[in-house]
Order: structure tokens, then sequence, then C-alpha cells
């Protein structure tokens, strides 16, 4: 399980009965950050976070047989670096037109907002960057 202390508190009142024995390991963020400069791996808060998250999600057969070690942090980290920087090959004509759907779509949510009385987005705004830099890449 990820999430704040108060979000695992229900979750497992709502997993198990209050009478039942239970060995609870936590690994906070500091743990994974430790853990991977034993290694000489220095990730950034939010890989320790997306690493968290991927220890959280583990199926239960799989953490109580291979356990979550120092060891697996560290192949983690690396499998979410090398997943992050992993590069694809797709027809420019297809990326344009998914580029031109998606900027539409960002538009609206923007204008959306704006009816709303809100600000814009600060992650509309992120995306729309992204958009411009994938655009920006197509013309080079």
């Amino acid at each position: 399980m990820y999430g704040t202390r108060e979000e695992l508190c229900v979750k497992l009142e709502n997993m198990f009965t209050a009478c039942e024995p239970l060995t609870l390991l936590v690994w906070t963020t500091d743990a994974v950050l430790a853990a991977c400069r034993k290694h000489n791996q220095f990730p950034t808060e939010e890989e320790a976070r997306r690493i968290m998250k991927a220890i959280g999600d583990t199926h239960m057969a799989v953490y109580q047989i291979k356990g979550v070690t120092q060891v697996s942090v560290n192949d983690m980290l690396t499998q979410h670096r090398e997943e992050a920087n992993r590069q694809v090959s797709v027809p420019a004509a297809l990326l344009t037109r998914v580029l031109q759907d998606y900027e539409c779509e960002l538009e609206h949510r923007a204008g959306q907002a704006w009816a709303a009385g809100r600000p814009e987005p600060q992650a509309v705004q992120e995306a729309r960057n992204d958009v411009y830099r994938l655009k920006e890449a197509l013309a080079a």
C-alpha cells in the first residue's frame, strides 16, 4: 500500500479486524534515498516517491517471497530511469494529429477554468509547454 499515514490507516482498518496481528514494514522517502545513496545512486524526491508507490503497488505475494531490499529499491530506480528515458519512433503525421487534438483539449480545460473564475491549472500550463517542445522537435 502507498499513501499518507491517514490514508493507510483507513485502508488497514477496512482490510483487517482490530484484533488481527500484523507486521508492518515501513519505507519512507528518507529510507529510499538512504538505500539508493548506499549504492551511489541519488534519486530526486519525486523519484523516491515513485519508488515508494511502486513498493506499495507490489502484490503481497510478490513481496512476501522476494521482499523489498536496498537492492530491489535500487533496481526500481534504475527501471524508472530507463522507462523515463525510453524513446520511440512514430510517424510525424500521427504525432502532429495527436498534438493538435491534445492542444485543443488543453485550450478547453483552460477555458473551463477561466469561465469558472479560476486561473489556468498548473498541469495545463505544463502540458501546453510539453506540446510546444514536441512541436519544436517536429519542426527541426
